[in-house]
Parts: structure tokens; C-alpha cells; sequence
């Protein structure tokens, strides 16, 4: 399984990504768009790992918020993304997760982390100010639970899928 750790949005939150993502396609920025069911804001990417670690999710013991900030561009992965104010509260948790696959002795990406959430892969802008002119609004959701992903290849391009959550350990 290709295995990665992340957030799940809520419905209003993936709402609000999804008007900013087409906010964005009108302003002639193009690339591939993904599909809003696929968004989500990565912990820790595991990669290819035989088994099911929903065992060592971290719980949120206290729930906190994130806020999306400005869209960006990451221009090495060829990412247009949605930025998210980084917070105590996220930078602890995504340690947490990366803490506890160490311990567990499973792999995971290394880079440091920079909370986003991917909106466009491979985007090209009709000029550099145009995410600077697109107005967005600074939305918030609370973070309750972590939750691992599977990402299976298909013909349409990749598909991310909730397969466990820290809720559901035990």
C-alpha cells in the first residue's frame, strides 16, 4: 500500500478550497486540478509499507484550529497549493506522527514541514501577480482527529482514501 498521514477537511473548509481552486482556474491559471474529494493537508508521507499503521496515529487530545493563508506555488514539485497558517498546535501534531512512525520503525518522509494543501499540480501562471490578485478568505476548521491515507494510482489520476483514523485505534 502506498501510505501517507494526514488531515481530513471538513465539508465547509474542502467547500471553501474547492471556490478557491476555481477562483484560480478562472484567472487562466491552468494545470491539473485535483478533484476536491482528494484534498487533504499531509503529516508525514510514508510511502509503500505492507500494513495498516493506524495503530500509531496520534490522537488530538485537544482539538485546535487552522486557518488557510495565501495560495502558493512550490515551483520544484510543481504544486500550486493552499496555504494554511502554521500554528504550535499543527507543528506539535505533525511531530507527533513522525515521532511515532519513528518509533514504530517505519519510514517516512523527512522534509521539513510547511502545512498546504495541493489545489493545482503543475501550474502555469498567464503572469506572477495573479495569486497575489485572487481574493480568499482566511477559513478555519477544527482539527479533531488524524487519519492515515492509502494513494492508489488509476487511470484519472491519483486517488486518496481515509482508510483509518485516530479515533478508530484500539
Amino acid at each position: 500500500m502506498r501510505l501517507f498521514i494526514g488531515l481530513e477537511p471538513t465539508a465547509e473548509f474542502r467547500q471553501s478550497l474547492a471556490e478557491l481552486q476555481a477562483q484560480l482556474l478562472r484567472a487562466g491559471i491552468q494545470g491539473r486540478p485535483l478533484a476536491p474529494s482528494n484534498f487533504h493537508l499531509t503529516l508525514a508521507f510514508i510511502g509503500q509499507w505492507p500494513e495498516d499503521v493506524t495503530a500509531f496515529l496520534p490522537a488530538v487530545s485537544r482539538p485546535f484550529s487552522i486557518t488557510l493563508s495565501q495560495p502558493g506555488i512550490f515551483q520544484e514539485a510543481k504544486v500550486l497549493y493552499a496555504g494554511v497558517q502554521p500554528s504550535e498546535e499543527l507543528a506539535s501534531l505533525a511531530e507527533q506522527v513522525r515521532r511515532n512512525l519513528d518509533h514504530a520503525g517505519i519510514p517516512c518522509d523527512r522534509q521539513p514541514f510547511c502545512p498546504h494543501i495541493t489545489l493545482i499540480r503543475k501550474p502555469l501562471l498567464p503572469c506572477a501577480s495573479v495569486l497575489t490578485s485572487i481574493p480568499f478568505s482566511p477559513v478555519s476548521m477544527t482539527v479533531r482527529e488524524v487519519c492515515l491515507y492509502s494513494s492508489v494510482h488509476e487511470r484519472t489520476g491519483m486517488v486518496y482514501t481515509v482508510i483509518g483514523r485516530s479515533g478508530e485505534r484500539g
